[in-house]
């Protein structure tokens, strides 16, 4: 394995680079040279993190030679939705943005974005969508607050060499994966059985361990938006003390980059639960040690669920323009108007990242190339299972988030009880009710 191309190949893959210090955008405008003549004179202004910029500078470029458009297109450096954030109470004008599902309802709320219902055709693609990534998408009132970038959930895989070398089965439940890591850990196949993200960033310890709270059936929270305490939430929590406890994740878990992907790249580690889409850079002999072994199985837990979420590309409250506008949203997150996929399609054969159009998804390129590093049948029986979080339309779960990763990790490493940690996310919860009542 190639250690700095794997590193390159997973900080390019990152919406987010890790660890990054808060930063400015730095804009990168008239791309491609000349403008076609009938451009009009006015740019739509577009933002986006750090995925891929190079390519995003090729789609913007496809979009105004198709449509004969002016883009400006900005690359956000740094913690991209509180940069974004800081740009949008300054005033300045975005036209297109984008927005993981926790900032939707925020930036609708703050009228710095706006819902896409009554737009030409938004009704026949919200038909040709998944239910659970339109649900992701919508607001509070049930309107379509986004177009999808890509739709994603966690994954539970495991390393079937190892199982092998151990006499194991695949772990349906918390218990058995503990007894595993357990067995795992005392036959010397992996000092540090169990994986996983759990750094304080919005992709990392909130996406895993909310797919395992789903995994075991807990609500997390009710439909007054109030924290549920109960032997679901509580039992995952105390299995991820036990994995670090008991020695069965790498020390160094909380801090690992990029996820945690390149650690389980070296095949040191078992299982892990990890974005979909990284399988395939475990499964990439370019990239990882584990390259062919790693295989997916439904995650442990009573109902097996997960979180899955989408992406969106937003659009400005006040664009410069509705029309000129939609047609930017339409071609980033649907079809152009010459029926092409034109950048979805590209992120699910290059990068593996899923859509939430079921057209897209049945294609017979795209079911070709997953197939190669996933078994796709367990993948959609999970979709199958997958909840959305619908708590991240409350305006202010992100600083609740944060708060509860903050205070988990402490809570792993041994520094309070059961008790004292739900008590904790529950009063801060009501706190940040009151606050923004």
């Amino acid at each position: 394995m190639d250690k700095d191309l794997l590193g390159r190949y997973l900080m390019s893959r990152r919406r987010l680079l890790q660890g990054a210090a808060l930063g400015s955008g730095a804009a990168l405008t008239g791309l491609g040279g000349r403008f076609a003549h009938a451009a009009p004179a006015t740019p739509l202004s577009f933002i986006g993190w750090q995925f891929q910029p190079q390519i995003v500078e090729e789609n913007v470029n496809t979009f105004k030679s198709l449509y004969d458009e002016n883009v400006n297109y900005e690359l956000v450096t740094g913690d991209y939705h509180p940069v974004v954030e800081t740009k949008l109470t300054g005033g300045q004008r975005i036209d297109m943005l984008y927005a993981e599902e926790d900032h939707i309802a925020r930036w609708c709320t703050a009228e710095w974005t706006r819902d896409l219902e009554g737009l030409d055709g938004v009704d026949e693609m919200k038909a040709g969508m998944f239910p659970v990534s339109v649900k992701s998408m919508s607001l509070p009132n049930g309107k379509l607050g986004g177009l999808p970038y890509y739709a994603g959930h966690n994954a539970f895989i495991y390393n079937e060499e190892h199982l092998q070398k151990a006499g194991l089965a695949v772990p349906d439940s918390w218990d058995s994966l503990l007894d595993a890591c357990r067995k795992l850990k005392k036959d010397g196949v992996s000092d540090a059985p169990y994986n996983s993200a759990w750094g304080q960033k919005w992709p990392e310890l909130s996406w895993s361990i909310f797919s395992c709270w789903y995994a075991e059936g807990a609500p997390v929270f009710d439909e007054k938006s109030d924290f549920v305490d109960d032997a679901a939430l509580r039992k995952v929590l105390e299995t991820h003390q036990a994995l670090y406890k008991e020695q069965l994740v790498a020390a160094d878990i909380m801090t690992l980059p990029n996820e945690g992907v390149p650690s389980y790249a070296t095949g040191r580690h078992t299982f892990m639960v990890l974005h979909d889409y990284d399988q395939k850079v475990a499964n990439d002999p370019k990239l990882s040690k584990a390259a062919g072994k790693v295989k997916n199985a439904l995650m442990p837990g009573k109902t097996k669920s997960t979180f899955a979420w989408t992406a969106v590309y937003m659009m400005g409250a006040q664009p410069t323009d509705v029309e000129r506008t939609w047609n930017l949203l339409r071609f980033f997150g649907g079809k152009s108007k010459d029926g092409q996929y034109h950048v979805i399609k590209r992120w699910a054969l290059e990068f593996g990242l899923g859509s939430a159009y079921k057209e897209v998804m049945a294609d017979p390129e795209v079911v070709a190339s997953f197939g190669k590093w996933r078994d796709l049948a367990v993948t959609n029986k999970q979709l199958e299972l997958a909840t959305s979080r619908d708590i991240a339309k409350q305006i202010w779960f992100p600083e609740w988030d944060l708060f509860m990763m903050q205070r988990v990790q402490e809570y792993i490493r041994g520094s309070m009880s059961t008790d004292q940690i739900v008590d904790e996310l529950g009063k801060k919860v009501a706190e940040l009710k009151q606050q923004y009542q």
